[in-house]
């Protein structure tokens, strides 16, 4: 599959809801001061136009962010709780997603920071790297990319993080292409649908618990 090139970093995209069961808006801005909360603003205006129970959340009061348990980030307007928003920071980009129902995860993984001599076998196990390595047509650093995102937006739906699950603990099925991506498995203790579509330097994932 030919890597996508987003034409803005600012531009929001927008998962319907049959791909991981719930709609999902994601986007990038790059980083600057107060990014993140002005990114989740933007992505509450458009998740109104997939999950109407959001519409008029920005009224509800300011957009802050709290830390969660784990460090999960917690979207609040006002006093209210928003719903469920995953960050992730890759070189100068801050990558965000909500989702209109249950808990959300994303990635961003460049290929330049799992090329080699990454320590691969640590990280994925043989059944996943060999499709993603066909997939990937032989290029290393991309297929460690698409399965890394994978599973780092698994752990995020799950509230968790790679202290309390080992990445081997994980396998990245591929299940068929889907909406201009990947729709994937995220298969250990518990089994979390994921998707992946490449960008310019590696791969974003999202996925939904």
């Amino acid at each position: 599959m030919k890597a996508i090139a987003f034409p803005s970093p600012s531009e929001i995209y927008q998962l319907p809801g049959p791909v991981l069961g719930e709609p999902i808006v994601y986007a990038a801005v790059e980083v600057r001061d107060e990014a993140r909360e002005l990114l989740a603003a933007r992505l509450l205006e458009a998740l109104a136009d997939l999950a109407p129970e959001w519409t008029g959340a920005l009224e509800w009061g300011p957009v802050s962010l709290d830390a969660g348990p784990l460090g999960r980030p917690l979207l609040r307007l006002g006093a209210k709780p928003g719903p469920s928003l995953s960050l992730s920071e890759t070189g100068n980009l801050l990558w965000g997603a909500l989702s209109g129902g249950g808990q959300v995860g994303l990635d961003a993984a460049r290929e330049e920071d799992l090329a080699p001599p990454y320590p691969y076998s640590r990280a994925f196990g043989p059944a996943e790297w060999d499709w993603a390595w066909r997939h990937c047509q032989g290029r290393t650093a991309a297929a460690a990319a698409l399965i890394w995102a994978a599973k780092e937006a698994a752990v995020k739906a799950l509230g968790l993080g790679f202290h309390t699950r080992d990445p081997l603990d994980l396998e990245v099925a591929l299940l068929f292409p889907a909406w201009e991506g990947l729709q994937l498995l995220v298969r250990g203790p518990e089994e979390v649908k994921a998707w992946a579509r490449p960008w310019d330097h590696g791969w974003v994932a999202l996925a939904a618990a």
